[in-house]
């Protein structure tokens, strides 16, 4: 069941405030490492960081508005070294066909989200245990479309865009994809595997042929 925010989280404006809250997701980002999403809740965080509940629901009504808050900054991070990483490969290999620019971006931005994961164990489990709620899911859609849009951008440089729809989003779906990857060897053997990274690959460099070459459309009934 889906837990519902009752109001969206207030911004703090005063220092001493903002320097609370800092303390509140940094102790949060400890306990989620110590105790898991599950078992945390605001009364263990105020008690752990040593700011009141009153001041903690004042900017976060529940745990799942400071976990949202907390997964949209790691994704932050994530889709400026994404973004960071795909200039790298359109600047240093200019000259390569376009099949294969299109491979070494894939690649790119692969090698990269696993080694955020990698690097993050707080990163890993509070992205790849998904969205908590829908709000959540839609927030995330907007980051990823930030993602997609810069992606887009470099692939009409490569001019192989006009295969890659737009609605759907299938960048965005793609990049899902990817995470649905991640989360599988983040779960089942605590990091991102290199056959992990392999079959990732395999998958997003097989959809895009597909859809380069409009494989097997699903006929209406």
């Amino acid at each position: 069941m889906q837990k519902k925010m009752t109001k969206k989280v207030n911004v703090p404006k005063q220092e001493r405030t903002q320097k609370r809250m800092e303390k509140v997701i940094a102790t949060t980002q400890e306990l989620l490492l110590a105790v898991g999403i599950e078992k945390i809740s605001i009364p263990e965080i105020a008690n752990a960081s040593g700011v009141p509940r009153t001041s903690i629901y004042q900017f976060f009504p529940s745990k799942y508005d400071i976990l949202r808050h907390i997964a949209l900054m790691h994704l932050n991070v994530l889709i400026k070294q994404l973004g960071q990483a795909a200039v790298r490969v359109l600047t240093d290999s200019p000259k390569v066909s376009v099949e294969e620019s299109g491979k070494l971006l894939t690649a790119s931005l692969i090698r990269t989200t696993a080694n955020f994961f990698n690097e993050s164990d707080v990163a890993s489990l509070i992205i790849l245990s998904g969205p908590f709620t829908r709000q959540a899911y839609l927030e995330y859609q907007v980051e990823l479309t930030k993602l997609s849009d810069g992606v887009r951008k470099a692939l009409e440089m490569l001019k192989v865009e006009s295969y890659v729809p737009q609605k759907p989003d299938v960048l965005t779906v793609i990049m899902e994809l990817i995470f649905t990857y991640m989360k599988h060897g983040y779960y089942n053997d605590s990091y991102i595997s290199e056959e992990i990274i392999q079959e990732a690959y395999r998958m997003v460099v097989a959809y895009l042929w597909s859809l380069k070459n409009n494989l097997h459309p699903i006929s209406q009934v």
